[in-house]
């Protein structure tokens, strides 16, 4: 037998209950993830973090382009993590994703470049999302069916 599958320990920080139970019910079905807290007060939600170092944050924005000040305070103090900030108005999320690359010479910058691809959903050139097939992304169904009750209330 094998060992048990590593999970992702995920801390989600929220303004409406809706979206923190919705994410947690979208996410609670998965082997490899696992929500170890949600928080809607901001300094808590810092606190926890530091403390939990989950390896990922998703943070609830009303508008994800203009950072706030618990999304700046999050990204300041778990800079080792994967922030994922959900914008409920525009329906897309922003994926910070910290990694350290030495850089000892120019082909190592070229290298950590280039090691960043455009993913499915990333903006092209342009600012339009790029897809590598036609329909929804597995989940976004019901991430914009969430959306759309948040909004609702």
């Amino acid at each position: 037998m094998g060992a048990p599958p590593v999970r992702c320990r995920i801390y989600i920080v929220f303004r409406h209950a809706l979206f923190a139970q919705g994410i947690r019910s979208l996410l609670q079905g998965r082997r490899a993830m696992q929500v170890v807290g949600m928080e809607s007060d901001p300094a808590k939600a810092l606190e926890a973090v530091e403390a939990l170092r989950p390896e990922v944050v998703i943070v609830e924005e009303s508008d994800a382009s203009n950072q706030s000040p618990t999304l700046t305070g999050i990204l300041q103090r778990h800079p080792a993590g994967r922030v994922v900030a959900l914008d409920l108005d525009h329906n897309f999320a922003t994926v910070y994703d910290r990694r350290r690359v030495v850089t000892t010479q120019p082909t190592d910058l070229v290298r950590a470049i280039r090691g960043f691809p455009r993913q499915q959903g990333d903006p092209a050139p342009g600012g339009t999302a790029t897809r590598s097939r036609p329909g929804r992304v597995r989940g976004e169904t019901a991430l914009a069916s969430l959306t759309r009750r948040v909004r609702q209330r």
